[in-house]
């Protein structure tokens, strides 16, 4: 089999060759330029030179390629619909736009869950919130396909409605009512339509505030039957199926949830990691067996006694080098292991999660409340240090 892989996330992360036989089948791998150094070094690779979202120009530089593909993997979120279109065009097996589009676009997604009833906050289409703008509230101006929150901005209804005469295009926004609450996000796989793995966790932090330079955590807790059937629901209206997922509610102060968004795909910083301290399984692999073969394989969830949590620090939103005061022994056993970079790959205003990209990320563990409580000790601690290299711990 001819396998093309559109190569963002990282090798050591998502491991492609766990899944699939490089001796027995052709695998070649289109990167990014940082993308490249970190395949190994008999990897057939081809540096990519357009951005993926430039589908034409994809075709046209990486043609010869992809007319020979029999599958075509792209796992970052900027990759989906992109590698859709380009099945299209090529006739390679795998999910085609009209299957991504509802878990990608998100006016689509969130204008199909309103048809079907499904709670979830306001929104209004640029044209409709100009005509009649609510004048009490907070807003996001929402973009309909990015990512990590790249692009949110939030205000009042004046705000917003300045905001907007300067978007140099309407079409790709929308406006959104701001709800108050905690974010939940919860991640796993289907099967047939039905759940084969979840797990529920919580903001420490939330993901605007990490845009702008704010440190993030998420701990996981015990499923809430509402939060599950809300996903359930979302998800069949949707129309996902198969594959991963990583879905975002809001928990209302009164305890009740409303539907953000929804990807088809792993969510990133440690989810993958803390997903498999909790369960035993890789959804890495997992996600890749669907991709390759159209089934996940066997999911068997084998839940321990202790809860984990991730951490991760910012270095996006700086020009100079970052570096956190970070005591890992004030945390004992609660800390699982950390990353500690005083020189982090990042670039200044492109929002990364990954751990060669920030100063400071990690795994804590214990009961739900104790991972709760170590998250936001973590958190609240940040202080500059003299830069030197990476330091890495397991524990």
């Amino acid at each position: 089999m001819n396998i093309v892989i559109l190569h963002r996330i990282p090798f050591r992360k998502i491991r492609y060759d766990l899944a699939v036989d490089h001796g027995q089948h052709t695998v070649r791998y289109l990167s990014a330029a940082d993308g490249l150094d970190d395949l190994p070094a008999d990897a057939e690779r081809r540096l990519l030179g357009v951005p993926t979202h430039d589908v034409q120009a994809m075709i046209e530089r990486h043609g010869d390629w992809l007319a020979d593909a029999d599958r075509l993997i792209a796992r970052s979120e900027y990759d989906l619909l992109p590698a859709a279109l380009l099945r299209e065009k090529f006739g390679i097996p795998g999910d085609l736009p009209d299957a991504v589009l509802p878990v990608r676009d998100k006016w689509l997604m969130r204008t199909l869950a309103e048809e079907a009833g499904v709670r979830q906050p306001a929104f209004w289409s640029v044209e409709a919130f100009r005509r009649t703008p609510p004048r009490e509230g907070r807003f996001l101006i929402k973009p309909r396909l990015e990512a990590s929150s790249t692009g949110i901005e939030t205000g009042g209804a004046d705000w917003i409605l300045g905001r907007l005469d300067a978007c140099p295009d309407p079409d790709e926004v929308f406006v959104e009512e701001f709800v108050p609450g905690e974010i939940w996000h919860l991640d796993g796989c289907l099967r047939d339509g039905e759940l084969a793995a979840l797990v529920s966790s919580v903001y420490v932090g939330d993901c605007l505030a990490y845009a702008h330079g704010s440190p993030l955590g998420s701990a996981q807790t015990p499923d809430e039957p509402e939060a599950v059937d809300l996903l359930r629901r979302t998800l069949a209206v949707l129309g996902q199926r198969h594959g991963c997922f990583h879905f975002e509610a809001i928990r209302e102060p009164d305890g009740r949830f409303r539907f953000l968004e929804t990807a088809s795909r792993i969510g990133g910083a440690g989810v993958a990691e803390t997903f498999e301290l909790r369960t035993g399984i890789d959804l890495y692999q997992a996600d890749l067996r669907y991709q390759l073969w159209g089934d996940t394989g066997p999911v068997e969830p084998r839940p321990v006694r202790d809860h984990y949590g991730w951490f991760v620090f910012p270095g996006h939103h700086r020009t100079e080098q970052a570096a956190i005061d970070f005591d890992p022994d004030r945390f004992g056993t609660r800390l699982r292991s950390f990353v500690r970079n005083t020189r982090p790959a990042a670039h200044a205003g492109l929002i990364s999660y990954a751990t060669a990209a920030t100063p400071l990320s990690g795994v804590v563990q214990g009961s739900a409340p104790e991972v709760r409580r170590t998250l936001g000790e973590i958190l609240a601690q940040p202080a500059g240090v003299p830069a030197g290299s990476a330091v890495m711990e397991q524990r």
